[in-house]
């Protein structure tokens, strides 16, 4: 039996994202920076149209992270296996919250607590990856910080859900907003941590 399922390629360094994908993770940012402003200045809109946003949200983050699952050849193979995993669940939720918004908004947002989760995961294991292979740019460190307040975020939306679901999805925005720059980031740039 190989460790070659969790062995890391020799030198991965940041280098420049190929034009489509910069395209994407800027419209990407964009959308989920446009979400978490549209959700501070409008507080008080309905519960439906916070679960409507925060769906597609879910959705186009998971695509994404599928699609970086499946075109990023320098990470290891667990490594994207857990991207392609953590995108199939976040399109799954983002999914599920579409097709059924009235079943209860703190059950939602359980799934959106938990979208998260799983993002922040899969955030702090990239960078946590790529730092231990020599890679410390800027990007690497923006990456570590949204991935930890991603998981701290959603573990205080399990584990106090009593917030209220205004403050709850206040907090989520602000996630969304963090993850939102950190892709504007990589997007305008062009640097990627990811060898596509």
């Amino acid at each position: 039996m190989t460790d070659d399922l969790f062995d890391l390629p020799q030198a991965v360094s940041p280098g420049k994202s190929p034009g489509w994908l910069r395209v994407l993770e800027t419209v990407v940012g964009i959308i989920l920076v446009c979400t978490a402003l549209y959700v501070w200045v409008y507080p008080a809109i309905a519960i439906e149209v916070y679960v409507l946003l925060f769906a597609i949200a879910l959705i186009i983050l998971g695509g994404m992270r599928f699609i970086s699952g499946f075109a990023a050849q320098n990470l290891a193979t667990a490594l994207r296996v857990l991207f392609i995993i953590v995108g199939i669940l976040l399109v799954v939720i983002g999914a599920y919250a579409l097709a059924y918004p009235l079943i209860g908004a703190l059950t939602l947002v359980y799934f959106f607590a938990f979208g998260l989760l799983f993002t922040g995961f899969d955030r702090i294991a990239l960078s946590g990856t790529l730092k231990s292979t020599g890679t410390g740019s800027w990007l690497t460190y923006l990456t570590i910080i949204a991935g930890i307040f991603s998981v701290i975020v959603s573990l205080a939306v399990l584990f106090y859900p009593g917030f209220g679901l205004a403050l709850v999805f206040i907090l989520i925005s602000l996630e969304l907003f963090l993850l939102g720059i950190e892709l504007l980031a990589a997007g305008i740039t062009g640097m990627t941590l990811l060898k596509l």
